[in-house]
């Protein structure tokens, strides 16, 4: 019984010292990337006593937006003071054949970091106003808001919604 109970509190000894020596990891989201050195480091802005990097890169054109090899995609890399990898990322530029798809921004309110994404696709151009603000990890995602944009306010620059013909009348 007395060796039973001494690999026991052997055990429980080893691994209790075991877990303390390990650092904590940062948790990674998925829509990050890392810091690369032909990142450029834009501003510096600080949310409620936490300080945060912005840095602008370069970004392999996306299939999922069809894009081709010739097409650009910038990104604004938002990150925690000195870390490698981004928290958020903005699209602040993005093409599809000459034509503009994505545009981005951002702003700080208030201690509020206030996204606005501009996307022009096939179905449509709508605009998304997303409002950050910091927790214990990082950002937070406190609202969303979708709206339309007038298609009189497009260049010929911008990627136009294709158009829809009405199908012809049943005839009886």
């Amino acid at each position: 019984m007395k060796k039973i109970l001494t690999i026991i509190i052997t055990l429980i000894s080893i691994n209790s010292f075991a877990q303390k020596g390990k650092p904590p990891v940062a948790v990674r989201l998925a829509g990050t990337s890392d810091i690369l050195k032909t990142d450029k480091r834009l501003a510096d802005f600080t949310i409620k006593n936490t300080k945060f990097n912005v840095y602008l890169g370069y970004q392999k054109p996306d299939e999922i937006r069809r894009q081709q090899k010739s097409d650009t995609l910038q990104v604004y890399k938002i990150t925690l003071d000195k870390r490698k990898f981004s928290d958020l990322e903005i699209v602040r530029y993005g093409t599809k054949n000459g034509k503009i798809i994505l545009e981005g921004e951002y702003k700080l309110l208030n201690d509020t970091l206030i996204v606005k994404g501009n996307f022009y696709d096939y179905t449509g151009p709508f605009c998304i106003t997303t409002k950050y603000v910091t927790d214990k990890w990082g950002l937070k995602k406190v609202s969303d808001d979708m709206k339309g944009i007038a298609l009189e306010n497009l260049t010929e620059r911008h990627l136009k919604p294709a158009e829809m013909k009405v199908p012809p009348m049943i005839k009886q």
